[in-house]
């Protein structure tokens, strides 16, 4: 039985925590927990009975046997905990997004392949069967040679509200940017899991009816070798909508959070067109067989319970006592990341922006918006 700490335990971070405290997670227990807020120990407390709870993680650190540390406070904080633990051997889960700038996102991954140590990233999309299925189908090529992808997220709703409840929240100095660093970098993740790293990124933000200094409104067009991909998302639409379409010459895949349909051609594009002796192409030829990904009656009610999380709990201490790769490796946390770094460098200088990008100038740029925005007073 792995003992585990919890580092944050605010809203997810006490998720986290329950799910351990209640042997929820096979092979993990609960050590202890650790948070700077008196008011965040006394809330745990009362969920958790005599959990030992720490107000600062190097005094934990110095007084528990760990084997490891689940990262759930602000994101700017992030680096500097999962360093610390990986240079002591603690294997290592962080909630997303790794980091606020790939720059130290590459520091983390250098850490993390020196220490040996186990190291993990809460993108828990990557459970969803749906999503899953769809990566085999697209990976294999099974829909063919890639034509377009369409990636929608507007059903992160965001009230002025939620907002309001942390002074981090929505901010470039506190938490690195808005809805696309908190709420889409898991769309993003399973975008570039299915698909791979785009070329290029060219991008417009915007906010719309908050009191915020970041985006909730993002348009991006991602330039790969031989098609493109639009992501859309906002944090301000009602009813919101979460939709991937993605197209090739062999077939179409519309998948949704809890369903996905696939349509496979028994002729390629090029075959169609080649056979065409008319202006729309030949109906016979472009017959397709249909088939539909679900996510599961009992993983549902399941997973609406627990939180996806619990299913990247599991994954991690199972690979912790077990050996192998993991679901989410905490090194592939800066692909997204690069994306949203790569958006927000191109709305600020209005400038398509190629891939991989400077880290240490993006990292400039954003302590250009947290400073003025500190300027503001906020």
């Amino acid at each position: 039985m792995k003992s585990f700490a919890v580092i944050g335990v605010g809203r997810m971070g006490a998720r986290h925590a329950v799910n351990l405290a209640r042997g929820r997670v096979s092979g993990a227990r609960l050590a202890c927990v650790c948070d700077i807020s008196d008011k965040a120990r006394e809330k745990i407390a009362k969920k958790i009975p005599n959990v030992k709870a720490y107000p600062d993680y190097k005094s934990m650190a110095g007084a528990e046997k760990l084997d490891a540390v689940v990262i759930a406070t602000p994101h700017y904080s992030h680096v500097e905990i999962a360093k610390f633990f990986l240079g002591k051997g603690v294997a290592v889960l962080t909630e997303k997004p790794v980091s606020v700038s790939v720059e130290y996102a590459q520091e983390l991954n250098e850490a993390a392949k020196r220490s040996g140590a186990l190291f993990g990233i809460m993108y828990n999309q990557r459970t969803n069967p749906v999503y899953a299925r769809v990566r085999e189908i697209v990976q294999s090529g099974g829909i063919g040679k890639l034509r377009r992808a369409n990636i929608t997220v507007t059903d992160w709703y965001r009230s002025q509200f939620y907002y309001d409840m942390g002074g981090w929240r929505a901010s470039w100095s506190g938490e690195g940017g808005g809805t696309l660093i908190n709420q889409c970098v898991h769309q993003l993740d399973v975008m570039q899991w299915i698909l791979g790293m785009p070329e290029k990124v060219f991008a417009r933000c915007r906010t719309v009816n908050r009191k915020i200094d970041t985006e909730n409104d993002v348009s991006a067009n991602l330039f790969f070798e031989d098609f493109t991909a639009v992501f859309t998302a906002s944090a301000h639409e009602v009813p919101g909508v979460n939709m991937m379409e993605i197209a090739g010459d062999k077939g179409l895949i519309r998948a949704g959070k809890f369903k996905a349909d696939i349509y496979i051609l028994e002729k390629d594009e090029a075959q169609i067109n080649s056979l065409s002796r008319r202006d729309y192409g030949n109906k016979e030829d472009k017959k397709y067989k249909k088939h539909t990904v679900r996510y599961g009656l009992f993983r549902l009610i399941r997973d609406g319970l627990l939180g996806q999380q619990r299913n990247i709990l599991e994954d991690f201490s199972r690979r912790l006592s077990e050996g192998g790769k993991l679901l989410a490796p905490g090194e592939e946390g800066i692909n997204a990341l690069m994306l949203i770094n790569a958006v927000y460098m191109s709305n600020w200088t209005g400038k398509i922006v190629d891939l991989p990008l400077d880290g240490k100038q993006y990292t400039a740029m954003l302590k250009e918006h947290a400073d003025a925005e500190k300027e503001k007073g906020r």
